[in-house]
């Protein structure tokens, strides 16, 4: 049954940011209808990334903290890794202040009992303590596993059956690979500006990522290595600052984010796996990471 046929079986949880450190945890179904804004208030400012763990009922975001939608002014370390039902109800700080400084997008590995995560850390601009975390669950054990050769890392994604973790480094301009453990660091894609998000389809192993300064969206090869991204095709273009991109695979479909800036808005759009037929399902206010869940 296609999403059109019976959208509500399908949603799509992502968070807004908003500037002013007044953010939201919000679900739509996925052909852009009822919007419900789950969590917001004072416990959510600045959400960047969200994943869910499906058998568990529960969906995880970072939160960057005060100034953490633009470069910080100072590297103040009160970025938050939070957790609640996906109802929104039941909110808890997995990762409390004091430890992450701008936490960005993050990654599950359910099997294995973690949640990974990019700290860009960067304070206007400069490249003060970047990083690649992770944690357990239920927060414990909190792990540094990437600090040095490193810029501002933003966007990760997981391949399990290889052991290995993707990232993307925008400041440096490549998309990253290591083991999951940290080690072993190599390029993927050189010279791709400014990259954020990045997903992998691992039924035709392939890495999605969307590049901010091109305003497009590309894909290529999850096992490549060193691949030149200036001569590469985006398979979306003209898109104002894209962020977030998830899959379903099942309706080979995209869903990626759109946000202005300068009108505190953006959309959120769907496509073919191509690149092609693609659609704005929703305008929203500066949503930013995304997840789709076929219940």
């Amino acid at each position: 049954m296609s999403i059109e046929q019976n959208s509500t079986e399908a949603k799509l949880y992502f968070v807004s940011g908003s500037l002013d450190s007044v953010g939201a945890v919000k679900v739509i179904d996925a052909d852009g209808s009822n919007e419900t804004v789950l969590a917001s208030g004072s416990i959510i400012v600045e959400p960047d990334g969200i994943e869910i763990d499906v058998e568990a009922g529960k969906m995880y975001w970072t939160d960057m903290g005060p100034g953490g939608a633009a470069d910080k002014s100072v590297a103040d370390k009160d970025g938050r890794i939070m957790r609640a039902d996906l109802d929104g109800k039941n909110i808890e700080t997995l990762v409390p202040k004091g430890i992450t400084t701008t936490p960005k997008q993050l990654a599950l590995d359910v099997a294995g009992g973690k949640v990974y995560w990019c700290d860009r850390g960067d304070v206007g601009g400069k490249n003060v303590d970047p990083k690649v975390m992770r944690a357990n669950l239920d927060g414990s054990e909190i792990e540094t596993l990437i600090f040095t050769d490193v810029m501002s890392p933003v966007g990760i994604a997981l391949d399990l059956a290889k052991g290995k973790l993707y990232f993307s480094d925008r400041y440096a301009n490549t998309i990253k690979r290591a083991n999951l453990d940290g080690t072993n660091i190599e390029i993927v894609v050189k010279d791709t500006k400014y990259p954020v998000d990045l997903a992998i389809d691992l039924k035709t192993r392939s890495i999605y990522w969307t590049a901010r300064e091109t305003g497009g969206l590309y894909c290529e090869d999850v096992d490549g290595n060193d691949m030149d991204g200036s001569s590469l095709t985006p398979i979306i273009t003209g898109l104002l600052a894209p962020i977030g991109v998830t899959v379903d695979r099942e309706n080979n479909k995209l869903y990626y984010t759109e946000v202005i800036i300068s009108e505190k808005s953006g959309a959120i759009w769907q496509s073919d796996m191509d690149g092609s037929n693609a659609r704005k399902i929703v305008s929203t206010q500066m949503p930013l990471g995304l997840f789709y869940l076929k219940k």
